[in-house]
């Protein structure tokens, strides 16, 4: 006789902050005010109208937050990508939640401009995606903090990239520079660092990609950093990487960055089942010996105290 497995249902409804909802554009999806633990009321059809004035009552009355359908949550976070820096600098809205905010728009925006070799608009996008980051990063000294936690499986080349910029940045601020232009660069390098690999992400090793990623990012114009880093991200500091086999400061400061986070969430987001960071720092340890410039790598553990 067999038994019937009962899998729980995903959650009808999703609550959203209300910093980022208003916008001249109408509403792509349904908003709802809920009034009890298990009772939700329609405050805006899909199609209407939310301007900031709606919303600033709605503060007035001791309301933070709104209501979407669970199934709306990439319309939401499209809606809200534009006013991004409004919903970050809200402090009335938890840190965690802005963070959530922020890294749900950035895997979505690097999915869809990593779909294929970027465009000048997709640059344009990320770039200001990651000025809004520093931003944040720079205001709020537990921003980095909050946003370790929401690292995971990387299923994606855009859940890769956009992980590794958020370290690269945390990493550049440590033994960079905290100076705003710095962190964007780091971020853009990060979350370019792969562009060689799309349309190719089935091959298990490329070292073409390298040379491919930095001439594209050439074209696009993109700072010397950058492109550096997307040659030079599988370089080690012992001189056993590729593809020009550098060693030591040889190998650009931002390529070392770029690599340590790429190699390092690489190892965290691979490990079946999942394993505390601290054992994913472990382990990158002892694999990656000699591969990565000492200073860079006692910093980047710090990051995670």
């Amino acid at each position: 006789m067999g038994f019937a497995t009962t899998v729980a249902a995903p959650p009808v409804y999703t609550a959203v902050p209300l910093a980022g909802l208003a916008g001249p554009e109408a509403l792509p999806f349904p908003l709802f005010l809920q009034t009890s633990p298990n009772t939700w009321v329609l405050y805006r059809d899909r199609n209407a109208q939310v301007g900031e004035d709606h919303l600033q009552r709605m503060a007035a009355e001791g309301v933070r937050e709104l209501h979407i359908h669970t199934e709306d949550h990439a319309a939401y976070l499209k809606r809200i990508e534009s006013s991004l820096r409004e919903l970050l600098t809200d402090k009335r809205v938890p840190l965690d939640r802005r963070v959530e905010g922020l890294h749900g728009v950035a895997v979505q925006m690097a999915n869809d401009i990593l779909k294929q070799p970027p465009s000048p608009e997709g640059v344009e996008r990320a770039q200001r995606l990651l000025v809004n980051t520093s931003t944040l990063v720079l205001r709020e000294p537990r921003a980095f903090a909050a946003m370790r936690l929401l690292l995971g499986a990387s299923g994606t080349l855009g859940q890769h990239s956009i992980s590794t910029a958020f370290l690269a940045m945390g990493l550049a601020r440590s033994v960079v520079s905290a100076d705003p232009s710095v962190l964007l660069t780091a971020g853009l390098a990060g979350l370019f660092h792969d562009v060689g690999r799309i349309g190719m992400e089935q091959l298990e090793h490329d070292p073409d990609h390298c040379k491919r990623g930095h001439d594209l990012l050439r074209k696009l114009g993109l700072p010397d950093g950058v492109c550096e880093a997307a040659l030079g991200h599988h370089e080690r500091w012992d001189g056993s990487g590729f593809p020009r086999a550098l060693s030591a400061t040889g190998i650009p400061e931002l390529a070392r960055v770029v690599a340590l986070c790429d190699v390092f969430e690489t190892v965290y987001s691979g490990q079946q089942p999942r394993v505390p960071i601290y054992e994913a720092l472990r382990i990158l340890a002892q694999a990656y010996r000699g591969c990565f410039e000492p200073r860079l790598t006692a910093s980047f553990v710090k990051m995670f105290r």
